[in-house]
């Protein structure tokens, strides 16, 4: 009887001791609808680059939008605490990212954010920074740094595709890239960054654990679905709102999507290791809790996928080429008891 005592006592400790992140805290989070979706814009009223800019009235519109239907929009410190410590994301939750730095932010888009009391963060192309006409200069950057709700990452310098490098290349030139970049971020700013946005929203593994072993908190994708408590800080996904994506409804469908808690995928993510593929392949947690599943690969379209729920698999064996450089591959099902869809995506790569 002591001996049964003792063990019970053990295995009670070992579960008071486990993280906030158990199973049930996880899918409390999911089946609650909670999770952020983390918009990326670029430019602001400049209609001669339509496809990465969006109309400043259609902005307000968007911003109004959130204020009048109360989503909760954060700082991107507090969502990379709530994901790193995987704690779970209020209900509508929204935060706003901007890329590159250009000089629309400062004059059309920073006085929108202020009007509407929006935490935002910026994301800096460093070698442009100060120097090139279409960006912000240093004195705009330093007055936008004394607004309370602002943050800025790094987006590296030079604004090269290194998610397409690999091995010695992509080591020298990344390494390269950060140095110089960090160094002139921290000479404007006077701190260094601890956020990075992938030029291009490219990656690739070697990549990823490169910006990681650097020290930064958290890195950002484009690829578009929604952060969940259970989200890899390295690859926090973010909906581009530019171009043909600009409008309300696409907004409003963005905000409606929720992220898929897939825990396995193949082909890995990054630089493809076999082409053409002939197994694709996810790990769904909490997969009794999904239905209608369909898997997404970008130059050929949506698949009806073989689902193994007493494995938590969903799969296709297809043979497919991929002729593009770059693909995204998605995994979509609807969640049983919100009734919204819910999304993964990944980026996979071409080998150069």
């Amino acid at each position: 009887m002591k001996r049964k005592f003792i063990i019970y006592l053990f295995f009670l400790c070992l579960f008071l001791s486990l993280p906030v992140s158990t199973i049930g805290s996880e899918w409390e989070c999911i089946k609650k609808g909670a999770h952020a979706t983390v918009l990326l814009y670029h430019k602001f009223g400049e209609s001669s680059s339509p496809s990465t800019s969006i109309p400043v009235d259609t902005f307000e519109n968007q911003l109004a939008y959130l204020k009048d239907n109360n989503y909760n929009v954060i700082s991107l410190d507090r969502l990379v605490e709530l994901i790193r410590k995987h704690r779970p994301i209020p209900p509508k939750t929204v935060v706003i990212t901007i890329d590159d730095g250009y000089r629309s932010v400062y004059t059309k888009a920073f006085p929108l954010l202020k009007k509407y009391g929006f935490p935002f963060t910026v994301f800096l192309y460093m070698e442009a920074t100060d120097r090139y006409p279409d960006y912000m200069t240093k004195e705009q950057l330093l007055d936008m740094a004394e607004y309370e709700g602002v943050t800025f990452g790094n987006h590296s310098y030079s604004h090269q595709r290194f998610g397409r490098m690999k091995n010695r290349m992509l080591r020298e030139k990344l390494s390269e890239d950060l140095d110089k970049s960090e160094k002139r971020f921290n000479k404007i700013l006077g701190h260094n960054p601890l956020y990075y946005a992938y030029p291009y929203g490219e990656y690739n593994i070697a990549y990823v654990k490169t910006i990681k072993k650097r020290g930064y908190n958290a890195a950002f994708t484009q690829d578009p679905f929604t952060a969940g408590c259970f989200s890899d800080p390295y690859l926090i996904p973010r909906v581009p709102l530019v171009g043909s994506w600009s409008s309300i409804e696409k907004l409003k469908a963005f905000l409606d999507r929720e992220p898929l808690p897939v825990k396995g995928f193949k082909p890995a993510f990054g630089l493809l290791s076999e082409n053409p593929l002939r197994r694709i392949y996810f790990q769904v947690e909490f997969i009794e809790n999904y239905k209608n599943f369909r898997i997404y690969v970008t130059e050929h379209g949506w698949f009806n996928p073989v689902v193994n729920r007493k494995k938590g698999i969903v799969y296709i064996d297809r043979v497919l080429l991929l002729q593009k450089d770059i693909n995204r591959i998605a995994l979509r099902a609807v969640n049983k008891t919100t009734g919204r869809k819910a999304f993964f995506f990944y980026m996979v790569i071409k080998e150069f």
